[in-house]
């Protein structure tokens, strides 16, 4: 693999040479795409080794074009970062019935909503671990599994006309609740032979089962399971879903589980290069253009998938914003000439965590962050339709509107938005009061999901994009005064520009430590969090008067709420419990 890493750096590097010098190059977008979302780099994930690859990948075609490092260390400025959990020490299997046997240490994994705990009980298998009575189908109509261990089958039914009420029971959380509310003390998640694969560890925050150990175990474990039910894996598969008749039945066998993870540490890593304005006065001031480069890996956090567990590409976030801004800093760099003042070019890390790469890079500058004049963001440009592009930010500069306008010889159908809209990497820089520009062509079925392919990239479209922003920066690079920063109105719900799905809309700006709550890096300008006197440094530990241990616990409250109702928000404030009334917004 490393050696096909390195072809490619050796063809980039040619179609960086046959380049031409004043045009943006299809060619050398789509290599970078394709590389960036190809499979040798494994959806990369912030802290793996594949994002560290295709960190080397940026800092040689930022080198390459002529930037200068501008990092930390050479072209990197890395950090350590905790991001969800790995397995811990203890995890382990053994079944008692007649002998004792325990699962191969690979054939096993801990599901990252466990305890880490031990416990023994007896087997109870109850199919796919379904109980919807109203739908027709329950595996635990028939059987009781307090203070056992409930065996469960990954994956859903797939007979004809199954509802969808059973086929959201079918997730993976849902069948651990339903366990744990019918009294089990583990969990054993049996993977069925057409997926094998062990689910991958992650999440930001979690709520661990109180005192169960859940563990995921492949399917040659679950042969071993269902022996005395004279069937294996896949014949109880096929039976359910060729009768729609649960299979659930004491396994006369017990086990001793254990279960551990913890956190998951390691070397985020942001790419910076620098090209040198030639003007005397205006050198020092410094145009900065940005995209991240991480995605989601295997799916360890927010993936929209079914179940995790495949490669993320992450072609269009956010492989078509990296290979634009590298394309963009190429065409800068080698007409240098024009550029009165200096641009930073930054692929930044873990966006997809919480823009934490962006926020590491604002507290940590490396040029001096009074020096910044404007910030231009690039994340999901490769999907174009109909000329259609989303540039927002348009507020947060009086001159930005016009310097659009003039640089749009394209005629590309242009969606100003005066506010920054979208959870990305300008938001950090804005809240500096730094003037941005965030680019966008809009949301997809593919987002977060494994088909987001470069197969599926408008590398045309991508190269409009790229020579718009080029205009944008040679603009703002002679204008004899820095632009102004000035407040944008109150963000408004933006067709297609929205990631989240929440009944409410409150402002939040959170970080994702490891600490209990919810610990807020900041609040929107204008947000009912603003307005209810929420600010950085507060860490929420209580909602309606319900725990938060974490930013999904959190959430999962929104859809308790309703627009212009008040609710209490019990804080942490330098030491200090304070309670806030919200009054949350029509999202």
């Amino acid at each position: 693999m490393r050696r096909i890493g390195m072809m490619i750096g050796v063809v980039l590097l040619v179609a960086l040479a046959l380049a031409d010098r004043t045009s943006v190059s299809v060619s050398n977008l789509q290599a970078h795409v394709k590389y960036l979302s190809s499979p040798e780099l494994e959806g990369r994930f912030a802290i793996a080794p594949s994002a560290h690859k295709a960190a080397d990948y940026i800092a040689r075609v930022f080198e390459q074009s002529g930037l200068e490092p501008k990092g930390t260390n050479g072209y990197f400025q890395d950090w350590e970062l905790t991001l969800g959990f790995k397995p811990g020490a203890d995890n382990s299997l053994k079944i008692r019935g007649g002998r004792v046997w325990e699962a191969p240490a690979e054939a096993i994994r801990p599901l990252n909503l466990t305890a880490n705990t031990k416990v023994e009980g007896e087997l109870v298998f109850v199919g796919y671990g379904i109980s919807q009575p109203n739908a027709g189908y329950d595996d635990y109509a028939t059987v009781d599994v307090t203070g056992k261990v409930a065996v469960i089958l990954r994956g859903a039914p797939n007979w004809e006309g199954v509802s969808p009420d059973i086929q959201r029971a079918a997730r993976i959380a849902p069948k651990v609740q339903t366990a744990l509310q019918k009294g089990a003390v583990g969990v054993i998640l049996v993977n069925q032979p057409d997926n094998d694969r062990l689910l991958p560890l992650g999440m930001r925050g979690r709520a661990p089962a109180a005192n169960a150990a859940l563990l995921n175990v492949q399917a040659s474990v679950g042969d071993k399971l269902l022996q005395p039910l004279g069937l294996t894996v896949a014949e109880a598969v096929k039976r359910i879903n060729e009768t729609g008749t649960p299979i659930s039945a004491e396994l006369n066998l017990s086990a001793e589980m254990s279960a551990s993870i913890e956190p998951n540490r390691g070397v985020a890593r942001n790419v910076v290069g620098f090209i040198s304005g030639n003007d005397p006065q205006l050198r020092d001031e410094v145009i900065v253009i940005g995209a991240h480069y991480d995605h989601l890996g295997y799916g360890e956090v927010g993936s929209l998938a079914p179940e995790p567990g495949d490669i993320h590409p992450g072609a269009d976030d956010n492989a078509s914003g990296t290979a634009a801004i590298m394309e963009l800093a190429r065409l800068l760099a080698q007409n240098r000439d024009r550029l009165k003042r200096s641009v930073l070019v930054i692929a930044f890390s873990a966006e997809e965590e919480g823009l934490l790469g962006a926020e590491h890079f604002v507290r940590n500058p490396t040029v001096p962050r009074e020096n910044i004049v404007a910030m231009l963001n690039f994340d999901m440009v490769g999907r174009m339709t109909n000329n259609r592009v989303s540039v927002s930010g348009v507020g947060t500069a009086a001159e930005w509107e016009g310097i659009l306008k003039a640089a749009n010889t394209e005629s590309l159908n242009l969606q100003l938005g005066q506010s920054a809209s979208g959870g990305s990497d300008h938001m950090p820089f804005m809240r500096r009061e730094i003037p941005v520009l965030f680019f966008f062509t809009g949301m997809h079925p593919d987002y977060h999901r494994p088909s987001d392919t470069w197969e599926k990239i408008n590398f045309e479209g991508q190269a409009q994009i790229v020579a718009l922003a080029e205009r944008v920066v040679y603009a703002l690079a002679s204008r004899p005064e820095r632009l102004q920063y000035t407040r944008p109105q109150q963000p408004q719900p933006q067709q297609g520009a929205q990631r989240g799905g929440f009944r409410v809309r409150i402002g939040l700006i959170p970080t994702y430590s490891e600490q209990d709550g919810v610990l807020l890096e900041g609040v929107a300008p204008g947000s009912p969090a603003e307005q209810a006197g929420l600010k950085a440094g507060d860490r929420i530990v209580a909602v309606m008067g319900q725990r938060v241990r974490n930013i999904e616990e959190l959430t999962s409250l929104y859809d308790k709420m309703e627009p212009g109702k008040s609710v209490e928000f019990t804080i942490i404030r330098e030491g200090k419990e304070l309670k806030l009334q919200v009054t949350p917004a029509a999202p």
